[in-house]
């Protein structure tokens, strides 16, 4: 079982559905209505406890369900008050059952019935892995708990899991699940897509997700849609509405540069040099004319550009690309204080 949600004349509503195997899918079935509250069907008895009114049970079973307990708990706990669920956390956590090997019917579901695309939702939101190349080595034992699920239980689950991202993943978190660093042959595709064609990235994510909104495998059991499905119009927006390569980004990758490049060369001075606006200027190759009338964005793409070409993993000189990032970070200062 599994807790769905719909948006009805502007109202959120919550459902208990369940998957169910029907000529050979997983297909999904509603067994019940929660309304728009479904902390209502919580009973807090006294103390650090609470239960689940019987009406649920009582509801699920004339639907033809077996409920067990201990799942309808996790269906509510997200409704349970916080100072409940703040007390008994550490109860529930220790009661957490191990899992067993894999059985042979979970293996065959992950290594045929499970489309690639949701393989790689659940790779990226697991473990933040941009480049999806080396996915086939993955265990499908990493899967499990995508196995015997319907779509619309899936996207259900991905839509969950979706909620612990920030928005500035959003972009690289489609990027990555649409592989589309595989449309380009350039080395920074697997780590830094923000220097790639904006133009042929904004393309290929539309050839991608039309593709899959028309894709027999991934609808399988759910019935295609004719237009872009809701499940997916929300990539949609993720993409665009949050641009790839924001600024957070290429400062994690710059001192993640500086991490490895301490540790095959030593440490080297961080000391800032005095360098003028026309030197900064120079080294970025921006005279003072067009540097006094240039945006912050418009640099920051300026040096992005740069420093593709200049980074020493792709056979750029080392000093010669510090000396461009502390270049871009004193006229970027510059800029944000009104200096130039």
């Amino acid at each position: 079982m599994y807790l769905a949600q719909k948006v009805i004349s502007g109202e959120r509503h919550y459902f208990i559905r369940e998957s169910v195997h029907r000529d050979g899918v997983y297909v999904s079935r509603e067994l019940m209505s929660l309304g728009t509250d479904p902390s209502g069907y919580l009973v807090y008895p006294g103390g650090r406890s609470f239960y689940i009114h019987e009406q649920v049970e009582e509801c699920l079973a004339r639907s033809g369900a077996d409920p067990d307990y201990d799942e309808l708990e996790e269906l509510f706990w997200p409704f349970v008050r916080p100072d409940i669920r703040h007390s008994i956390q550490g109860f529930r956590s220790r009661g957490r059952k191990r899992f067993s090997e894999l059985t042979r019917q979970e293996e065959d579901f992950i290594a045929n019935h499970l489309h690639p695309v949701d393989r790689r939702r659940y790779n990226y939101l697991r473990t933040g892995e941009l480049d999806q190349s080396k996915q086939a080595a993955i265990s499908y034992k990493f899967y499990r708990s995508l196995a015997f699920k319907s779509r619309d239980e899936l996207e259900h689950r991905f839509m969950d899991m979706e909620k612990e991202l920030e928005p500035d993943e959003f972009s690289l978190y489609v990027y990555s699940f649409l592989y589309l660093r595989r449309h380009f042959s350039e080395i920074i595709a697997g780590k830094m897509p923000q220097g790639l064609d904006p133009e042929k990235l904004d393309r290929l994510f539309l050839e991608e997700l039309c593709g899959l909104n028309r894709d027999d495998l991934f609808w399988k059991g759910a019935g295609k849609p004719e237009d872009l499905h809701p499940y997916l119009l929300r990539y949609v927006i993720m993409f665009f509405d949050h641009p790839l390569g924001s600024e957070s980004f290429m400062q994690d990758h710059l001192r993640d540069f500086f991490a490895r490049t301490r540790r095959r060369f030593g440490d080297f001075p961080v000391k800032k040099p005095d360098l003028s606006p026309d030197e900064a200027g120079r080294i970025m190759g921006i005279s003072s004319a067009i540097l006094s009338s240039m945006s912050q964005r418009e640099l920051t793409r300026i040096y992005r550009g740069l420093a593709m070409k200049m980074h020493p993993d792709r056979g750029g000189d080392h000093d010669q690309f510090i000396r461009l990032t502390q270049a871009y970070k004193m006229l970027l200062s510059k800029k944000t204080t009104g200096g130039i």
